[in-house]
């Protein structure tokens, strides 16, 4: 397993998950992240030092392609985020993509309150 900076990791997820979005023709999707850097790099022009460059360029190219936004949300606001994170630190897939929502979200989405672990 390849390991690399949380912004690098925070780049490629966003990456994975706009080609998903796309791969299922799905639109105007609002995304939202606690990496505020991760929505910095995609709103400013990037600098051609930058290591990440490539990756970002791309993700704006993905992100304009099916007309969706990026918006950062303080940590705590991002229990569904925080979920998932936690239940893919044990899969042993690289990317799981599901259809339906594992059932320890369901009640974030349906915003009924739970206590955080």
């Amino acid at each position: 397993m390849q390991m690399g900076t949380s912004l690098e990791v925070e780049l490629w997820a966003l990456y994975k998950g706009l080609t998903v979005l796309l791969q299922k023709g799905i639109n105007n999707v609002l995304i939202e992240t606690d990496a505020a850097q991760v929505v910095q790099l995609m709103e400013d022009p990037i600098a051609s030092n930058c290591p990440f460059k490539n990756l970002v360029e791309d993700a704006n190219i993905l992100l304009n392609g099916c007309e969706c936004t990026i918006q950062h949300i303080w940590k705590q606001g991002n229990l569904c985020a925080d979920a998932l994170a936690k239940l893919g630190a044990n899969q042993p897939e690289e990317m799981l993509v599901v259809n339906e929502p594992p059932a320890e979200l369901r009640s974030y989405l349906l915003g009924i309150p739970r206590e955080r672990a």
